[in-house]
């Protein structure tokens, strides 16, 4: 039984451990120094709080950042674009230099039953100047975007788990098991673009999608969905608006294409957002989470599935 499968370019399955690889196309190391590290942490914890999902597992060494991630509803090339576009920007400012950083993102899936090997693996001791989050695991208030649960509950309870972590990470894992972890890139894999760029909605299913994401936010907030897409600027409003920004996105629509039915620019709804989430941070999560919630039962919008139609499941393997 291989470890890592191969797979067609149908869509992501919510909740399934993906091994995304993000390489550099340029001869140098993609993570240099600590401030290089702290930009990609933040461009991680972007990621996460725009598009959801949880990280499991993190390693950049030399020209090559693997990231153990199981998605939620937006797709691994849209998520990614969190970390390589500001990541892209912070590399070639600091270094002077103009151009592509990224080559396209690799995906693998992987088997569940090989999800602690294959954290392991990501964690093992670096061959030379690097970074990992193996922090998270021996102390998670170090890395707190990592989450450790699935890894340790299946290890143990309580300190027991850490402690059985430390005994196999030093004991490291099966030889066989490291080779098909760390196969070419070239086999087996299936090629998505790194930056997808944002369009306006032309997919009725996205037209759909955030449809029922403002009437669940109306609902939730108690407005008037055309309070939404009026021009007021009152506090509850812009809340309002930034909840449909976050969910929407976290749904799978391009931002370009909420601002255009919200009669507002992109940009200006995620400063919004981050805004709102630097003055409210659980607050604002929790309000997500319902209206997430409220659409994962069909609140929204009667026989309505809030995923589009770019992450519904596929069975079909390569």
């Amino acid at each position: 039984m291989q470890p890592k499968s191969g797979r067609t370019g149908a869509a992501e399955r919510p909740g399934t451990l993906y091994h995304a690889v993000l390489r550099g196309c340029r001869p140098e190391s993609l993570v240099r120094d600590e401030d290089d590290w702290r930009k990609m942490v933040a461009g991680i914890e972007s990621m996460l709080f725009w598009c959801g999902g949880r990280v499991l597992g993190c390693r950049c060494e030399s020209d090559r950042l693997d990231l153990a991630v199981e998605p939620a509803r937006v797709p691994l090339g849209g998520m990614c674009r969190y970390v390589s576009v500001p990541y892209a920007l912070h590399f070639n400012r600091a270094r002077g230099a103009r151009g592509r950083v990224f080559r396209p993102l690799r995906l693998y899936r992987l088997q569940r039953a090989f999800r602690t090997e294959f954290v392991l693996w990501l964690h093992r001791p670096l061959a030379s100047a690097g970074w990992s989050a193996d922090a998270a695991y021996l102390d998670p208030q170090r890395a707190p975007w990592v989450d450790v649960a699935p890894v340790l509950e299946e290890l143990g309870r309580g300190p027991g788990a850490l402690r059985q972590y430390r005994a196999l990470r030093a004991r490291g894992i099966d030889p066989d098991l490291a080779v098909a972890f760390s196969a070419p890139l070239d086999s087996f894999s299936h090629v998505h673009s790194a930056v997808r760029p944002a369009i306006a909605i032309r997919k009725p299913r996205q037209r759909t999608v955030l449809r029922s994401v403002m009437r669940c936010v109306a609902r939730h907030e108690s407005l008037e969905p055309q309070e939404l897409t009026s021009r007021a600027r009152l506090r509850h409003v812009c809340r309002a608006r930034c909840l449909v920004t976050l969910v929407g996105v976290r749904c799978g629509v391009p931002a370009t294409a909420i601002g255009a039915v919200l009669g507002r620019d992109a940009s200006t709804l995620e400063e919004s957002v981050l805004r709102l989430r630097a003055r409210d941070s659980q607050g604002l999560a929790s309000a997500a989470e319902a209206i997430l919630a409220a659409l994962g039962t069909g609140e929204g919008e009667p026989d309505a599935d809030p995923r589009p139609k770019a992450c519904e499941e596929s069975e079909e393997d390569v």
